[in-house]
């Protein structure tokens, strides 16, 4: 807050790492109170919005179609996976499908704590 060179590409990675997280807090209460399945869905389309906030097109450098695939391919396909899950859920799953729905954005979490931000190299270099 106290900087003034905040990109809104910090902001979407703080917005993008703080909806995961309390998308697997809600997920995680969904299990005794089933009523906060719809919050977990709202935060994870949240993650997922902050996500692409921080790597909207015109915000770095582009990278090649194989580098993207070869980082993101898998915590995407986790996450559809689990989507799929809580659209239509197995029998013994169905109580635990909003936990599983928090679950699956923690690999591209991971993901995303592993990478520089982007506003890291640009303050060195100053």
């Amino acid at each position: 807050m106290s900087s003034p060179t905040t990109s809104s590409g910090e902001i979407g990675r703080e917005a993008f790492g703080t909806a995961c997280g309390l998308a697997v807090v809600a997920g995680g209460l969904s299990v005794v109170a089933p009523m906060f399945d719809l919050l977990t869905v709202t935060l994870v389309a949240l993650a997922l919005a902050g996500w692409s906030s921080a790597h909207r097109r015109g915000a770095g450098v582009r990278r090649p179609l194989a580098a993207c695939l070869g980082t993101y391919g898998l915590p995407f396909c986790v996450l559809a996976g689990v989507t799929l899950v809580f659209i239509d859920p197995p029998g013994p799953v169905a109580p635990w499908r909003a936990l599983l729905l928090g679950l699956g954005v923690v690999p591209l979490w991971t993901v995303e704590r592993r990478r520089p931000a982007r506003g890291a190299a640009s303050e060195e270099g100053a």
